[in-house]
């Protein structure tokens, strides 16, 4: 009997051991096949267009924060005392909407960030939702992000504090200098991202574009609030054209 128990067991233990493999794969590819078919559906309601990859839109998000630019191997760094090994960095364009929102051009896609070591004991993947919305003059560069985003490998430049203390709080703001702060980040500015459930916003004059972008490990943002925030990046658009049209 005894016998018999053990191997129940084993088997038992096998089984389990493939399902937490097996499940959750199954759970990402449905769940991704309901993404597509969400934001498809989002794309048909505004007639915009929809392109399930667009691999060419990766120069848009390579210098935004890579949410871990750095990761740690925990099982070499526990028993090696060793730094964090750099991994890896791998990025998707998904789910691409195309159009025009209150007369202005918008991108909003899906951003898969995916890190892994080769060994396969440290593989992280962040998911992220971003707009682009191209702007006639973009004179300089200044960025704001939740604190709690990693911050390596942003573009070089200085941190600055805005003097609005709920903001300060909330976000860091990266500049080259504090007179783009003030430019950039106007009080309507503010406003808005601390209303908003963004995490990320960019003036960036190289592409010459405002980039406003959210930040999950769990999900990307939801698809029945995407007019509704798209809304939200169009009205930060018109305020910073308006602060740097003569710039």
């Amino acid at each position: 009997m005894s016998e018999l128990v053990t191997k129940v067991v084993v088997v038992a233990l096998i089984l389990l051991v493939i399902a937490a493999a097996v499940v959750p794969r199954i759970r990402g590819r449905r769940s991704m096949a309901q993404r597509v078919k969400a934001m498809a559906a989002v794309a048909e309601s505004q007639g915009w267009t929809f392109t399930a990859e667009r691999p060419d839109l990766v120069p848009l998000v390579q210098q935004l924060p890579r949410s871990l630019g750095t990761a740690g191997d925990m099982i070499t760094s526990k028993v090696m005392r060793m730094e964090p090994t750099r991994l890896a960095v791998g990025s998707r364009i998904l789910n691409v909407l195309g159009g025009v929102a209150e007369g202005r051009r918008v991108e909003i896609f899906d951003w898969l960030v995916g890190h892994g070591s080769g060994t396969g004991r440290a593989q992280l993947t962040y998911l992220h939702t971003v707009w682009a919305v191209p702007l006639p003059h973009v004179p300089f560069w200044v960025q704001v992000a939740n604190k709690w985003q990693s911050h390596d490998e942003w573009r070089p430049g200085k941190l600055f504090r805005t003097g609005d203390a709920a903001f300060d709080k909330r976000f860091l703001t990266t500049a080259e200098d504090a007179s783009h702060v003030g430019a950039g980040l106007t009080q309507q500015t503010r406003r808005l991202l601390l209303e908003s459930s963004f995490d990320g916003w960019r003036l960036d004059p190289d592409l010459g574009v405002l980039l406003v972008w959210t930040h999950s490990q769990r999900r990307y943002a939801p698809a029945d609030q995407i007019v509704a925030m798209t809304h939200q990046v169009v009205r930060l658009a018109a305020e910073a054209d308006a602060q740097t049209a003569s710039g």
